[in-house]
């Protein structure tokens, strides 16, 4: 999934994107005082999934629910290629022999 997530000082969630479904909107909120965030994405033209998570500081994850519901995780893409550079610094290097 592709999506654009904004976040306005108020509280507001207002967003766009794309997933294997179809192009959707996204309409919520983000209490800052108990970190929850709820919003509901619109499939355009089509029906509507409601979404509720906790923000950790880093990432929202929580249940989506249509008929069904399921589990979900988010993430800014800037946090994934830093997650993947701390993996790299923190793996161990081969010192040579003769450099001690």
């Amino acid at each position: 999934m592709k999506l654009g997530l904004t976040f306005a000082p108020d509280g507001q969630i207002q967003g766009e994107g794309i997933d294997d479904i179809a192009p959707f909107i996204l309409i919520g909120f983000l209490d800052v005082e108990t970190n929850q965030a709820c919003w509901t994405k619109s499939y355009i033209g089509m029906h509507k999934v409601e979404y509720r998570g906790l923000y950790d500081g880093r990432s929202i994850c929580g249940e989506w629910t249509i008929v069904q519901s399921g589990g979900f995780w988010i993430w800014p893409s800037a946090l994934e290629e830093s997650e993947r550079l701390l993996l790299e610094l923190e793996q161990p290097t081969e010192v040579p022999a003769d450099a001690v």
